[in-house]
């Protein structure tokens, strides 16, 4: 099997996976691609290849769009920016689904849990921007 890296073509976004990439078939192979919603027609560029069943790529262009995708509001996110807000070119809506859909597959696949999963909202009138959900604490030894 040949190095996909730096290959570009399109492909159909399927479902949301975990950690913000949505799951893609081209020619026999799964992607895993980020900056992308489910069902979208995207242009991917492979950042990623170790040559097995799988490689991670990036939506480089959106074809056919999403009734779901808005402007991002994170500017540093996006192709070949950083690894943050993942889906902020979401409606809100659009967002908790993802999240929902995820985690509802996560919990059927480890768990053998079958359960419709809602994701409320946290911020009233679903605001986006200026807001994480994600906090990182250190501890020591004294708590």
């Amino acid at each position: 099997m040949s190095d996909w890296r730096t290959n570009t073509f399109d492909v159909r976004l399927g479902p949301p996976g975990h950690g913000g990439f949505c799951v893609a078939r081209h020619e026999g192979r799964v992607v895993f691609v980020r900056h992308g919603l489910p069902g979208e027609l995207v242009r991917v560029r492979v950042t990623e290849d170790r040559g097995g069943s799988f490689c991670r790529a990036e939506a480089v262009e959106v074809l056919e769009a999403s009734p779901d995708r808005v402007p991002a509001t994170c500017p540093v996110s996006g192709p070949g920016g950083a690894g943050c807000c993942d889906f902020s070119f979401a409606t809100p809506t659009a967002q908790r689904a993802v999240k929902a859909t995820v985690v509802a597959e996560q919990l059927r696949r480890l768990a053998g849990i079958e359960r419709e999963v809602l994701v409320e909202t946290i911020v009233p009138g679903d605001a986006i921007g200026g807001w994480r959900t994600r906090v990182r604490l250190a501890v020591d030894a004294h708590g």
